[in-house]
């Protein structure tokens, strides 16, 4: 979690967590992240295209998603010192 932090894929707004990624198996990798903690995705959407070259581009893949509160201490304390209030993609998505 905190290596998704430091790289912009994972911020905290509010009660929730926004994970941004192109990379589909990376959202199942942070989804058996959050099972951990005792957390769940919301949803899971579309919310762009990163372009990688001519007439080819990624699609942007947000989840949503929340942990109880005890158990994301830790990551939203982590998250505030080390994180950033926009995911690497949101001049994109947004």
């Amino acid at each position: 979690m905190e290596s998704w932090i430091r790289s912009q894929h994972l911020i905290c707004r509010g009660t929730d967590f926004i994970f941004e990624t192109v990379d589909q198996t990376l959202i199942e990798r942070f989804e058996q992240c959050l099972l951990s903690f005792g957390g769940e995705i919301i949803s899971i959407r579309e919310v762009g295209a990163w372009p990688i070259g001519p007439n080819r581009k990624f699609k942007i893949l947000r989840a949503l998603a929340k942990v109880p509160r005890p158990g994301a201490h830790a990551i939203v304390s982590y998250w505030a010192s080390n994180g950033s209030t926009k995911t690497r993609f949101s001049e994109i998505s947004e």
